[in-house]
């Protein structure tokens, strides 16, 4: 399954949740008003002399009905939209309520650098914002999660337990499990799910909430009617708890096809099925296993890497059994957990002294001596431009391999050690910023120093005069990289101080009146996920199903591409019209989308107009821009990250584009 249909696989999976939600709820309703016109009729009775037309109770009552519909329905959908307005914040919402610590990117503890470091590899070969990661310090079991509602609000969660017992190879099988569930669209129906199983659950608590009180019972002379009310309080918690039971049913049959999906893509992801089933079969050695004590965790048992019961029922499992999983990724398992723990000892012992000494080869610069090429050749050793196909472009789009993930490792590594230990201080990480921004003449850079110095202050402007030579000189092939991880590190800023950080941003790139194709880049990839971090923007919903009406928002960004790839203007128009027969639409350049003139802040609007298009117009729309920009066979550094920049702002994260060999 490819990433787009992933996707969509995600939305078919919220809209038949949605389904059962409502026939769940239309259920109730119909019991509960079985229920009350029962109660209804039996205080008739005992209030009545005895007759038959005394006993006589219509069984339908419309206005009943009625009010029982609007009565379950108001408890129910505020229940939901209560808890899921307290989860508003995203994954680090759901990070609080388990008890999270959201760890500092730049920390240097030898155990969440290490988780760290994974997380921020996992993030670059993905082509993915690196997510804030949240340490679970008081629970010993094996477990992780990511949450949020969209890629850009995501965190990983994970136990100190998980820290502590497993190999790196290990925490990459898991990590790549969460990423699995990022890219895959899972997150934002696992918000959901915990929102619609609190609102059908507060019909129990209403109906025990007026047990507990009596209603009425007590009262003198009003025992009949207290009677019946307690008949109707007892039947909501029934229904209520009946209707939860259900209700935990599906969440548990959604979430088991959802866990061997990321399996089965981790494996993908790191062409290692040691790590991610060595996780497992530690889960099975531990005294702990992957159980959870955080209060929050039951509500949100379907959103971690293992089963938080030892012993869960099989109708109400959110994980398929734990051999099963184990089995389909090592048929040759035994079920010897122990013995198994007992082996991988030495191999661990083995993989840190081998890092150790890796470590200590690195030479000033933070480049290591002596560092194997691989498949792929290093960063920095690659031309100028570089042969690709466009199918691969495509095919990687939300699903990375091993060779993604031994690439980002590269990638890491040869980013000088100053930098990269910068890049991930929020501080340093903002005046990086500032000094990529800064222009090369003398007038305007002044006018920008001083706007920053007014917002920002002079130890800003300081810090940023420091990194403005490193950022000149930076090899472009680390550009990208580098932003991805001040953009994980800048998730760290409050909102007062993201607010100035903002303004001081469009300052420097208004100071010379024009925008250039970098500042775009720079700006637009930067801002665009950041804004829905912070709240400024909200997630991007289907609005077209049809590509007709983005006609000139496609035709905007494959001129752009063209354009930046292809001087020769003959050369250009060719590779437009590849991109149109890609698109299998008769368009063409009659508005000059291959001209000079047009402004990027258009093409911000058209980028923001193409987030609201279906999986599949996407896909299409980015196999042309593939087609666009490996038209004469060769793709320059910066074409790629363009394209990158560009599908990472559609919400489809591409791994580093490199030379296929």
């Amino acid at each position: 399954m490819d990433f787009f249909a992933s996707q969509e696989l995600a939305r078919k999976n919220t809209r038949r949740l949605i389904f059962y939600f409502i026939i769940a709820v239309i259920c109730m309703i119909a019991s509960i008003y079985v229920i009350v016109m029962m109660a209804m009729g039996a205080t008739r009775a005992s209030n009545s002399a005895p007759s038959s037309q005394a006993m006589t109770v219509e069984f339908f009552d419309p206005l009943v009905l009625g009010a029982v519909a609007l009565a379950v329905s108001s408890v129910v959908g505020m229940g939901s939209a209560y808890k899921i307005a307290s989860l508003r914040g995203g994954g680090e919402s759901v990070a609080a309520m388990l008890g999270g610590r959201r760890l500092p990117p730049n920390s240097n503890d030898p155990g969440e650098r290490r988780i760290l470091n994974v997380v921020e590899e996992m993030a670059l070969a993905a082509g993915a914002p690196v997510p804030p990661v949240y340490l679970l310090d008081n629970e010993p079991g094996i477990n992780a999660f990511a949450a949020g509602y969209t890629i850009d609000d995501a965190v990983i969660g994970i136990n100190r337990g998980t820290i502590d017992s497993l190999t790196r190879d290990e925490l990459q099988g898991v990590i790549a499990h969460e990423f699995s569930h990022i890219l895959n669209g899972d997150m934002r129906m696992s918000i959901r799910i915990i929102g619609v199983l609190h609102g059908i659950q507060l019909i129990a608590l209403v109906g025990y909430f007026v047990l507990r009180s009596g209603a009425g019972g007590r009262r003198g002379g009003d025992n009949k009617g207290g009677g019946a009310i307690l008949l109707v309080a007892l039947g909501l918690v029934i229904v209520g708890w009946v209707g939860l039971f259900f209700a935990r049913v599906i969440k548990a049959s959604v979430s088991r096809q959802r866990e061997y999906l990321a399996d089965a893509t981790a494996v993908q992801f790191t062409r290692n099925p040691d790590g991610i089933s060595g996780a497992l079969k530690m889960i099975g050695a531990s005294s702990s296993g992957s159980t959870m004590a955080a209060a929050g965790a039951e509500e949100a048992s379907h959103m971690f890497f293992g089963s938080m019961f030892r012993n869960p029922s099989s109708i109400f499992a959110t994980h398929p059994p734990l051999g099963k999983r184990i089995q389909k990724l090592d048929p040759q398992f035994n079920g010897d957990f122990t013995g198994y723990a007992k082996t991988r000892m030495a191999r661990r012992q083995r993989r840190e002294e081998a890092a150790l000494k890796k470590e200590k080869s690195k030479t000033k610069t933070g480049f290591p001596s002596g560092s194997p090429t691989g498949k792929m050749g290093l960063p920095g050793m690659m031309g100028d431009s570089f042969p690709i196909d466009p199918a691969i472009l495509i095919a990687g789009i939300g699903l990375p391999d091993e060779d993604d993930v031994e690439y980002s490792e590269l990638l890491v590594d040869r980013i000088p050690n100053d930098l990269a230990d910068a890049a991930r201080d929020v501080f340093s990480a903002r005046c990086i910023v500032f000094a990529s921004l800064l222009d090369d003449t003398a007038d305007v850079r002044r006018e920008q120093l001083e706007a920053v110095a007014k917002g920002e202050g002079q130890a800003t402007i300081d810090e940023t005069i420091r990194w403005e030579p490193t950022i000149r000189n930076l090899n472009e092939r680390y550009r990208l990289p580098v932003f991805e991880i001040i953009q994980g590190s800048l998730t760290g800023m409050s909102p007062e101080q993201y607010t100035s950080f903002r303004e001081s941003v469009d300052r420097l790139v208004a100071a010379d009146k024009k925008v250039d194709l970098f500042e775009f880049f720079l700006r637009h990839h930067l801002l665009v996920h950041l804004d829905r971090r912070f709240g400024r923007v909200a997630p991007p919903r289907v609005k077209y199903r049809a590509m007709n009406p983005l006609q000139p928002d496609i035709c905007r960004l494959l001129g752009v591409l063209v354009r930046v790839g292809h001087s020769d203007r003959q050369i250009a128009k060719a590779a437009f019209n590849a991109a149109m027969d890609a698109l299998e639409k008769p368009w063409h350049d009659e508005e000059g989308y291959l001209s000079e003139g047009f402004k990027y802040s258009t093409l911000e609007q058209s980028i923001e107009k193409l987030n609201g298009a279906s999986p599949n117009i996407k896909k299409r729309v980015l196999t042309a821009m593939a087609v666009a920009i490996t038209f004469d066979k060769q793709v320059t550094v910066e074409e790629a990250e363009l394209f990158r920049a560009m599908s990472e702002s559609l919400d489809c994260p591409v791994p580093p584009v490199v030379a296929s060999i």
